[in-house]
């Protein structure tokens, strides 16, 4: 291994992840879409400096996100399902969302020595529209593979709770026609999932509820509870508390689906979830990934028992335990 090498690697990561997402905030990948433009013509469209703009706009060339012809440049067409936001597979939200973050992570040491998230600023209406859409660009896929895998054909009533915008209900939902899914999350979230169940033509069969599962009641009669990307926002006694309310929301021989990226028992795999754990330090109190061992003691001490564990996506798994 070139030490070295891993090291700059490592301090310099920053700087492709700074021109990535603050070009995908300027527009720059939407005011190309498939065409080629100069970068005079694209600081025009984009109401940028067009200094500036060329300087960007080269590097991302060099990068391998753009394409450079002559004087004109375009997306790289393999990059381009991700970034333009009219894709029907889009990451354009989850990566407005990790500009955000980056902002907080700048501030780690200050962290470190006081043990206390940064503090909290008030979201502007795209931030938070970039995280609860961003839940919808990360839920995608992990939600149609949970799907497959796990037979929810036995469920009539469905929790999806802080269900964001309830892509995972929807996706459920049109895998099993006989099933009705609640999707129970704060307001922001709600209207943002309301939007997405009547594009999906769903509201029939798919119902939501504003509340704050923390403190509020989530109701009850429910086959399955689904918590996905929830309880590493939280401290073990929040998530054991919400392991507790979720097992009365249930009908006797009802399941619980949790959900997570977990981590081995050496907390230093897989790297992702390592790396993710930071991130809840840097922005939750008490948050951080926990091990799979971890989840199953918690759920083990709200009574729930028979767990398995199935794999899902890339990075996550589900624990189902009843």
């Amino acid at each position: 291994m070139d030490w070295n090498e891993k090291i700059n690697d490592m301090a310099g990561g920053y700087k492709n992840a700074a021109i990535l997402l603050n070009s995908l905030r300027a527009g720059i990948f939407d005011a190309l879409a498939e065409e080629w433009k100069t970068p005079a013509e694209l600081a025009a469209d984009c109401k940028l400096d067009a200094r500036a703009t060329d300087i960007v706009v080269h590097s991302l060339a060099a990068a391998g996100i753009l394409k450079k012809d002559g004087d004109r440049f375009s997306t790289e067409p393999g990059a381009r399902p991700f970034l333009l936001a009219d894709s029907p597979t889009t990451m354009k939200s989850i990566l407005g969302h990790n500009l955000s973050m980056m902002r907080g992570w700048a501030h780690l040491d200050e962290v470190m020595q006081s043990g206390q998230p940064i503090p909290k600023q008030e979201q502007s209406k795209e931030q938070l529209r970039d995280f609860i859409c961003g839940m919808e660009n990360v839920s995608r896929i992990s939600s149609l593979d949970v799907a497959a895998k796990i037979d929810l054909a036995f469920a009539k009533r469905l929790l999806d709770l802080g269900g964001g915008p309830g892509t995972s209900s929807i996706t459920f939902a049109n895998d099993n026609p006989g099933l009705e899914c609640v999707v129970y999350d704060l307001e922001g979230p709600i209207e943002i999932a309301e939007e997405q169940i009547a594009n999906a033509n769903l509201s029939n069969r798919i119902s939501t509820v504003v509340g704050d599962f923390h403190t509020d009641d989530i109701g009850e009669g429910f086959d399955v509870v689904y918590i996905s990307n929830i309880i590493h926002m939280m401290d073990s006694e929040r998530t054991l508390a919400l392991f507790n309310k979720s097992r009365r929301a249930l009908v006797p021989g009802g399941r619980l689906l949790l959900k997570d990226f977990y981590l081995e028992d050496s907390q230093t795999e897989p790297a992702f979830c390592a790396q993710f754990s930071v991130n809840m330090l840097v922005n939750t109190q008490g948050g951080k990934t926990y091990t799979r061992s971890e989840a199953l003691d918690l759920l083990g001490k709200a009574g729930f028992g028979d767990f398995e564990v199935i794999d899902v996506a890339t990075q996550s798994q589900v624990i189902v335990c009843s």
